[in-house]
């Protein structure tokens, strides 16, 4: 072999060492972001697949060292699957906005006596009118914007409240009666009751009010639990790391409480075009059940 093209030979085996050292070290940290992503499960999977059932939410340690698009796909990877299978999904009330599905599984299913609370009604009374016709529980339903109506009984077992959802027990800038979940089970001598089912469809207040609902142990008797989630409003721009991280905290918050997703919904009303370069909504539609029923008897 000539000078020269040993000369090119060593340079060949320099350059496929550099690539198979560039190669292995890819393979080895990919492998170790699937393996310590996930708090407590030495599972799998990776940020680009969807969660598998039962799966918790990602290590916010990991979650905080991770960028903007990431976190991005984390969020809506987490939000667009299911956790716990539910059998019986049904539907209760409007066919599309203003209806909301429930799990009539065993585990589940509503029989009188049963309270449900419903937050945000915008005088769409179809999904409470449903519930309480077909389970007979009583249906404590709040919204303080609507200014035609005040307090009252609209049936023997729907009772309307002029009060809306938020973090403390005020009055806001427009004169609305504002209370946490907290005082309002007191008020209504539910704090040690069953809720057989909570509905929040708070426009966003929901950022404010569920870190209190957490903190205070107001969902500890919730056995079924379906908001909206908005992490993006009207023409805001692509939610930013905090908002994501804030997301996904009050996701693990809620699966370290013990609620499983079992059914989940796009509402592609406030549908946008990410600056990543899929569609994707602003809100999500998020249906949950407690995992471990034995805490109701």
């Amino acid at each position: 072999m000539s000078r020269i093209g040993f000369r090119f030979f060593v340079l060949f085996l320099a350059s496929l060492t550099i690539i198979m050292t560039f190669l292995i070290f890819i393979w080895t940290y990919r492998k170790t972001v699937r393996i310590n992503l996930y708090d407590s499960s030495r599972n799998t999977a990776n940020i680009g697949n969807p969660m598998p059932v039962g799966q918790p939410m990602p290590v916010l340690q990991v979650l905080q060292t991770l960028n903007r698009e990431q976190l991005s796909q984390i969020y809506h990877n987490y939000v667009n699957n299911v956790q716990i299978s539910c059998k019986k999904v049904v539907r209760r009330g409007n066919k599309f906005d203003g209806g909301w599905n429930v799990c009539e599984d065993p585990p589940y299913r509503m029989k009188t006596p049963c309270n449900i609370y419903s937050f945000g009604i915008n005088y769409d009374w179809s999904f409470d009118d449903a519930v309480a016709t077909a389970y007979g529980c009583h249906v404590h339903s709040y919204d303080p914007s609507m200014t035609r109506v005040s307090d009252h009984d609209r049936r023997s077992n729907i009772h309307f409240h002029k009060t809306g959802l938020n973090s403390s027990d005020n009055s806001n800038i427009k004169g609305w009666r504002i209370r946490t979940l907290s005082s309002i089970l007191k008020e209504n001598n539910h704090t040690q009751a069953t809720i057989d089912l909570l509905k929040i469809d708070i426009e966003a207040s929901e950022w404010f009010a569920f870190p209190e609902m957490l903190q205070s142990g107001s969902l500890k008797n919730v056995k079924q639990f379906c908001f909206e989630l908005h992490i993006k409003l009207g023409h805001d721009p692509e939610p930013d790391i905090d908002k994501y991280l804030r997301g996904l905290e009050l996701l693990r918050d809620f699966y370290n409480a013990g609620f499983r997703i079992f059914h989940t919904n796009k509402n592609m009303i406030p549908k946008y075009k990410s600056m990543f370069g899929m569609e994707r909504t602003g809100c999500h539609e998020i249906y949950m059940v407690r995992s471990d029923t034995r805490t109701f008897g």
